[in-house]
């Protein structure tokens, strides 16, 4: 299965400057330190210090209790809160903060707004890697509007929407609806952040994906090792982003036959999850049964089913039993034990 990637937006714009927080003229009680902890959280999540970041914006939270009219403080720290718990893969707590940050911006009148077009579009792509797929479309095409109507459609806010929306819809088998969304959004990004951007990274391996399917292979092998190379540019060896990257570009390996090739990037990704975002990461299931199929490919299916049934224990925690790429994991191991394959102990 295919690992995909997503920009997200609150992080970046929200903490990312001062004057999209809307501060007051003057200094608030307790203020200081939520902006303090707040930037701090931003920079332990770019190097996926995940539960630092954590740690971090929960005591922003504490600080925005401190502040009067603290409405929009709320917001923003529940809508980076999610994405941490979504980085996490802890998804019940991401949806749960996103939600409530969306209800917070809707109390606070802000419909036609930047931050709740933000708001929206995070809400959606935790909805989409739950399956919601019904929820999360409606979401991304109303932070679209307000982003368009704001910013514009060749800004790189809009770009990250669309290519979140293409996302969606290759979830739902749509290549050729997700295709034009994400060449428009490629496009975008290397005009507005250069080509050397992590989001430019993210946006060609999805894109990658939607040529493999209707058989542009060639095209497909150039675009993910460049992603990969741009990943290991912007964090080094040793990051979430760049097993992911490596993951990608293993499994197209695995489908052009090249086994050798595959093993070596799945094993290596495998090592910088457990190293980055631990064992029991859903990105680190989809690796284990990625892996599976190259040694099933290969014929080495005692060791497959051991990944499977690793895997399977991994989603049904962190995704729960119901989620699709669980069932689909079960079903595929199922099938392993169905055909009596012996696993030694």
């Amino acid at each position: 299965m295919w690992k995909h990637r997503t920009p997200n937006l609150l992080l970046v714009i929200a903490l990312g400057l001062a004057s999209q927080l809307a501060f007051p003229t003057r200094t608030l009680a307790a203020e200081p330190d939520w902006i303090r902890y707040s930037l701090s959280a931003k920079r332990a999540m770019a190097a996926a210090n995940y539960n630092e970041a954590e740690d971090l914006l929960k005591k922003a939270d504490k600080e925005a209790d401190g502040i009067s009219n603290n409405t929009s403080h709320k917001a923003i720290t529940l809508g980076n809160l999610s994405l941490v718990y979504k980085a996490k893969g802890d998804y019940p707590n991401a949806e749960l903060c996103a939600r409530q940050s969306v209800e917070l911006m809707r109390k606070l009148e802000k419909r036609d707004d930047f931050s709740f077009a933000v708001a929206l579009s995070n809400l959606a792509g935790i909805l989409k890697d739950q399956a919601k797929f019904s929820d999360a479309e409606p979401m991304y095409e109303g932070a679209l509007a307000i982003i368009e109507k704001m910013r514009g459609p060749e800004s790189s806010e809009y770009a990250t929407v669309t290519d979140n929306l293409a996302l969606l819809y290759m979830r739902l088998g749509l290549f050729e609806k997700a295709m034009p969304l994400q060449e428009r959004a490629l496009v975008t990004y290397e005009k507005v952040l250069g080509p050397d951007h992590p989001d430019v990274a993210i946006a060609l391996g999805n894109l990658a994906e939607s040529y493999k399917r209707v058989h542009k292979e060639k095209e497909a092998t150039i675009l993910l090792e460049r992603s990969l190379k741009i990943m290991e540019k912007v964090y080094g060896d040793e990051h979430p982003s760049v097993a992911t990257a490596l993951d990608n570009l293993a499994c197209f390996y695995a489908d052009q036959k090249d086994f050798e090739r595959a093993e070596k990037l799945e094993l290596k990704s495998i090592a910088i999850y457990e190293k980055t975002v631990g064992a029991d990461h859903p990105d680190m299931a989809i690796t284990l049964d990625n892996l599976c199929e190259v040694y099933q490919k290969q014929g080495r299916l005692e060791e497959g089913q051991r990944l499977r049934e690793r895997a399977l224990k991994i989603s049904e925690k962190s995704l729960g039993a119901s989620h699709p790429f669980t069932l689909s994991v079960k079903e595929r191991l199922e099938q392993m034990h169905k055909a009596q394959v012996p696993v030694k102990n």
